[in-house]
């Protein structure tokens, strides 16, 4: 079995492709057999050592995978051999062959009619986001969201996740082609955030009134436009930081509107609720299957190109999912 290695914190240059030896499966493990596995930004930061959870090399990277499981271990009852599955595992997803060890890492049967591309795509972003709007930002039918990096995977998610749940969507992005492609997703309204002035286009859409939550995987210096494009009780969910700069807030703004920031950790809430997880997957798969999401995969790479995909997602250039065949 062989799994790309990440040598030192350097990147992707840091990355080799080395035999691994066999795995066996354990008590409670699943073993599952790649066949394609999906980027995060996560991904490219963890093998520069700039993500919060920090390894120490030699690692295998890889955040969550698509493939068929080939064995169960002792007392794994709802997953058997043979069944098509998606799987996060925060790392070691960049490999031939996967042991998911639950609870600590996840792994679900998916849908009949869902791609292992979409599989693959699926568990990060609509995970995040589902938690995101539903628990941490109490999205309520009716309400207006504010989503940023609206063309890129989690903000996509976001799009269509806040449509499902009967918002208004105020789609933000950095380019006309991004723009159109979050159109796509089924925003309601657009804003190039780059070429307009946010706050000013978000409060003349909403009427002066200013956005229920804004859903941010981008901050950098967008953050303070977006703060400030909240209405009274504003949510603003900070799932990220893909622009680069962690930006910095001075509190007492929340006095002005009464509004919250709260921090979006899907990962680790998933595994402090596994119930609450279990039930937000349950409506994005049904979700899925009336149509209402569709991942988008905007690249496609071989197995021995992935270092090539990850230089390209940590450049900016990537429009929703990027996936690596194994």
């Amino acid at each position: 079995m062989h799994a790309w290695v990440c040598k030192d914190l350097s990147g992707e240059d840091g990355l080799a492709f080395e035999d691994q030896g066999e795995v066996s499966c354990g008590p409670g493990q699943v073993l599952v057999r790649t066949h394609c596995v999906a980027l995060n930004f996560p991904d490219v930061l963890i093998t520069r050592g700039k993500y919060q959870m920090k390894l120490e090399p030699p690692f295998v990277p890889g955040s969550e995978l698509a493939g068929e499981v080939i064995a169960v271990g002792e007392g794994v009852l709802d997953i058997a051999p043979g069944q098509r599955v998606l799987a996060m595992t925060g790392f070691g997803a960049f490999a031939q062959e996967v042991l998911v060890s639950p609870p600590m890492q996840q792994v679900m049967v998916i849908p009949q009619a869902m791609s292992d591309e979409e599989a693959a795509a699926f568990n990060m972003v609509y995970g995040t986001a589902m938690h995101g709007l539903e628990q941490r930002g109490q999205l309520r039918e009716g309400e207006t969201v504010l989503v940023l990096g609206a063309a890129g995977g989690c903000g996509s998610a976001a799009v269509q996740v806040a449509k499902a749940m009967g918002a208004t969507v105020i789609a933000g992005a950095s380019s006309p082609e991004k723009c159109a492609l979050a159109s796509a997703f089924g925003a309601d309204h657009v804003i190039n955030y780059r070429s307009s002035d946010l706050r000013e286009e978000t409060l003349a859409l909403t009427n002066g009134k200013g956005v229920d939550v804004v859903f941010d995987p981008v901050g950098d210096d967008l953050f303070k436009p977006a703060l400030r494009s909240l209405a009274w009780n504003g949510r603003y969910l900070v799932v990220g930081f893909a622009g680069g700069e962690i930006p910095q807030l001075g509190v007492n703004y929340t006095i002005i509107k009464s509004v919250s920031v709260v921090g979006v950790a899907y990962g680790m809430s998933a595994i402090a609720d596994p119930a609450m997880n279990a039930e937000n997957f349950e409506r994005l798969f049904d979700w899925y299957d009336a149509g209402l999401l569709k991942p988008h995969i905007g690249a496609r790479y071989p197995c021995a190109s992935l270092p090539d995909a990850l230089r390209e997602m940590y450049a900016g250039q990537v429009l929703g999912k990027t996936i690596v065949h194994f």
